[in-house]
């Protein structure tokens, strides 16, 4: 028998060695230390956004396209923390998924393990909601950022059936990212300070649920669909520096005054009067001087200003909501079919924007949570809210015509018409011979 095994106290080193293997094992697949990234906001970079000109942006975009993407997501943060309209418009895009309710289905309802894994699921979300739809935002950042990633972290459960459950969620600052590698990059951070080290560490999926939410196929380091917004947001920034310089200077009526010119005293006296009327608001001069209030044509630069700024934020919206009418109605006439069209636009890109934050968590954390906690069953489905008031309308039409023609929904099809309209449906019951 080998003398280690004899004297245990002469191996313990070894042993000390080993559990720390397997606790660093366990670590990458079940995250069960504090967050890794506590971050100091103090550690950000300033405001940049007022000494921005089109020079200065392409020089952060070229840093990007080299990989150091810190430069160019503090400048996002910048735009959105300044702009009104772009703010207004990214809330709309996040509300119209964040708004509706959340219900898990199961992959398959004649299967028990499928029906007892979305029921886990379903008591995860209730149970961690708050914390889950602060996540959920965070993500929905990349519906304009190139990619979002939120930190999981779990603890044992004291929860009955349940080995491990959600800690915390945590959104991972997009400073925090790297691509200098030509990879996905995360700057390791002090854990007490929330300093960055200057280390780098790939991700880990285990640890991190990874989101892109847009159309794009280029690289992360090009930025995303936001960096078309940048030019936008500074021609609609110098626009209103440019009219705010120009009522400045023009926006109050200038005087003018008429003397003649070989009276060099009633010029002298005119010009003292005029110096004087700022402190005096007023003016006193001879009868025989004359005096004229003229008014710059503010009215007409003012709808050339208002023209402009309206062409800048009409690409804003596009590029975020696919039109322009939830933020500027436009009179088009009646039955013109507009409004239904801008309805359409927001419908389709708010059931794709679901369709991706549900195909992400639950490969990325509901997979995960039911891995952990021993639970059968494929991943369960994810359905948000249900159909607008205009589809509800036409399935209701739709269903009147097929009974009308002898035809009913299965019951498989009637489970499906209760996740569409987000609310269980049965069948009526058959009325019994009258007594």
């Amino acid at each position: 028998m080998p003398t280690s095994l004899l004297h245990p106290m002469a191996n313990s080193a070894g042993r000390r060695n080993l559990r720390a293997r397997l606790q660093a094992w366990l670590e990458t697949w079940i995250p069960r230390r504090s967050r890794k990234h506590f971050y100091n906001f103090r550690t950000e970079p300033g405001f940049q956004a007022n000494l921005m000109d089109v020079s200065r942006i392409r020089d952060v975009l070229a840093g990007a396209e080299m990989g150091n993407v810190r430069d160019l997501f503090s400048l996002y943060r910048d735009v959105l923390a300044s702009d009104s309209h772009i703010q207004c418009e990214f809330a709309k895009r996040k509300l119209a998924v964040l708004g509706d309710s959340i219900s898990v289905q199961p992959a398959d309802k004649s299967r028990p393990d499928d029906v007892r894994a979305a029921g886990a699921i379903q008591d995860m979300v209730n149970y961690f909601q708050e914390d889950l739809v602060r996540a959920c935002n965070h993500l929905l950042d990349s519906t304009l950022y190139p990619v979002a990633l939120v930190e999981k972290v779990f603890k044992p459960s004291t929860r009955p059936g349940l080995r491990y459950e959600l800690a915390r969620l945590n959104p991972v600052p997009h400073l925090d990212l790297d691509y200098t590698t030509g990879f996905l990059m995360l700057w390791e951070l002090d854990p007490r300070l929330g300093y960055v080290t200057g280390q780098r560490e790939a991700p880990n999926p285990n640890r991190y649920m990874l989101h892109r939410g847009h159309l794009l196929q280029l690289a992360d380091f090009w930025g995303g669909p936001f960096r078309c917004l940048l030019f936008w947001w500074l021609l609609s920034a110098m626009t209103r520096d440019w009219w705010s310089r120009f009522l400045d200077r023009y926006g109050a009526p200038f005087m003018v005054g008429k003397f003649n010119p070989a009276d060099d005293e009633t010029r002298a006296s005119l010009t003292q009067a005029f110096q004087a009327a700022t402190k005096i608001f007023g003016l006193v001069v001879s009868a025989e001087t004359q005096v004229e209030l003229l008014q710059a044509a503010s009215q007409q630069n003012g709808e050339a200003f208002k023209a402009f700024k309206d062409v800048c934020d009409d690409e804003k919206s596009k590029v975020i909501l696919g039109q322009v009418g939830s933020a500027r109605p436009m009179h088009t006439g009646l039955n013109s079919g507009v409004s239904r069209q801008h309805e359409s636009v927001r419908q389709d890109i708010r059931q794709y924007d679901q369709m991706l934050l549900g195909l992400t968590l639950g490969n990325q954390l509901f997979r995960q949570y039911l891995d952990i906690n021993g639970i059968p069953g494929a991943t369960p489905r994810i359905v948000w809210g249900g159909v607008s008031t205009e589809e509800q309308q036409a399935l209701g039409t739709l269903l009147s015509s097929l009974a009308a023609a002898g035809l009913e929904p299965t019951d498989a099809g009637i489970t499906t018409l209760s996740e569409r309209i987000a609310f269980p449906l049965r069948r009526i019951a058959p009325k019994g011979p009258a007594g």
